[in-house]
């Protein structure tokens, strides 16, 4: 082989070994100048989650919600593909279970979670995007506790959007009260991930050295408390990303904050079992 095209390939080879957080940077900038741009054996799939986005079927509410939610971009990060079983944990109305039900597409599945307190606040009525089995690939699931009961290592991926700092939200939905017992909830999680796995978590960033009582006031949650969670957990944070960032957010201010609603900084945190 000529020595040049050599070096070249073996130049080539290093920067393919790159991390993932470089790999995620490269298609989020492709993203941000147009899905067009992207080529399609991009990494994590990217062109199926933009299609799973720009379905004509998805609900004209949910379209609404994307510019803000940067919902495709947080799930190519995540690595989210077809065929994958994913769990959507505390899903509420399912903003994220459709498009990861349109991602993993019908040889996927997607089970979505919904705890006592979220499942009292949607008056225990199933979201109606699920009515008539319009989604087939979605296994809901409201026992009313946080952890869950999946066979081991069946999972691919689990997400938890905007939900992890509800744990310690002190209200009466909640068995016994209180703050949830969240190593529990991890260990169900961690246990029904595969090997290699992954939990994807975006929150709301409260203030760092904070505490439960101050997650539980601020409905925020310190980045670097739940890292120090999910490694005791057993997991290793393997990527991060700043999509979701906002400068001018104040940490200590409500997100329910009329002028400040989806425009909060929120970390995204990929952590592999």
């Amino acid at each position: 082989m000529d020595q040049t095209l050599e070096n070249g390939l073996m130049m080539w080879g290093k920067i393919m070994k790159k991390t993932n957080i470089l790999k995620s940077a490269i298609v989020t900038t492709l993203l941000a100048v147009g899905y067009a741009g992207v080529p399609v054996q991009a990494d994590h799939h990217a062109h199926a989650i933009m299609a799973a986005r720009d379905n004509a079927d998805r609900p004209a509410e949910d379209k609404a919600l994307d510019a803000a939610r940067k919902a495709a971009e947080v799930l190519i990060f995540a690595g989210i593909a077809p065929g994958m079983t994913v769990l959507d944990t505390n899903s509420a109305g399912g903003y994220y279970t459709e498009m990861l039900s349109r991602t993993v597409g019908e040889t996927g599945r997607v089970y979505a979670h919904n705890g006592a307190i979220y499942w009292a606040f949607m008056k225990e009525k199933e979201p109606k995007r699920f009515a008539d089995g319009r989604l087939a690939n979605v296994v809901q699931i409201h026992e009313g506790k946080e952890t869950v009961d999946l066979p081991e290592g069946s999972l691919d991926s689990a997400i938890a959007v905007l939900a992890y700092h509800d744990y310690y939200y002190t209200q009466d939905s909640r068995p016994g009260g209180g703050h949830e017992d969240v190593p529990a909830v991890l260990s169900s999680i961690y246990n029904a991930l595969k090997p290699g796995g992954s939990f994807i978590i975006v929150d709301h960033i409260a203030p760092k050295g904070t505490g439960p009582d101050d997650f539980d006031k601020l409905h925020r949650i310190d980045p670097d408390y739940v890292q120090k969670q999910m490694e005791n957990a057993g997991f290793t944070l393997a990527a991060t990303s700043d999509i979701l960032m906002n400068e001018t957010d104040d940490p200590k201010r409500s997100p329910f904050a009329e002028d400040l609603r989806r425009k909060t900084s929120r970390f995204v945190y990929k952590f592999v079992k």
